[in-house]
């Protein structure tokens, strides 16, 4: 996809939404949620579309399909994953079929898409949904 980045710890927000990182250039792994290659459950990475200086670091996102490939790279090395569905989601809230610790592993990233609204910011949100393309590293 042409997308390099650093990932940090993110939390919960005050509003109840993903408290994704201020720095338009990173994302962001939600800690309550599986740690990339784990056995089960989801990992969650949100990241921005775009900012004031233009396309920020999820912007790539939008271009992607089923079958594109994902690496993370984690202290115990890479860990691959190939996108099974691209879904838009009216609405910020995370859909609690992503937020699971059970379950087979996979990977979703998150960022926003749709028309732009002033008093609100995007309307929908862009997911990738991701299945591991190998055994998982853990």
């Amino acid at each position: 996809m042409g997308l390099d980045t650093a990932v940090v710890p993110i939390g919960v927000a005050d509003d109840g939404g993903l408290d994704v990182p201020s720095d338009s250039t990173t994302a962001g792994w939600w800690r309550d949620t599986a740690e990339p290659g784990s056995s089960q459950g989801s990992t969650v990475i949100a990241g921005h579309l775009d900012s004031r200086q233009g396309p920020a670091v999820f912007a790539p996102l939008t271009r992607s399909k089923p079958g594109d490939q994902i690496t993370v790279s984690t202290s115990a090395g890479p860990v691959s994953y190939r996108v099974t569905a691209v879904i838009v989601r009216r609405g910020a809230a995370l859909p609690a079929e992503y937020i699971s610790t059970t379950g087979p592993h996979r990977l979703v990233l998150v960022t926003c898409t749709g028309p732009y609204q002033q008093a609100g910011g995007y309307r929908d949100r862009l997911y990738l949904d991701a299945a591991p393309a190998g055994p998982a590293n853990r």
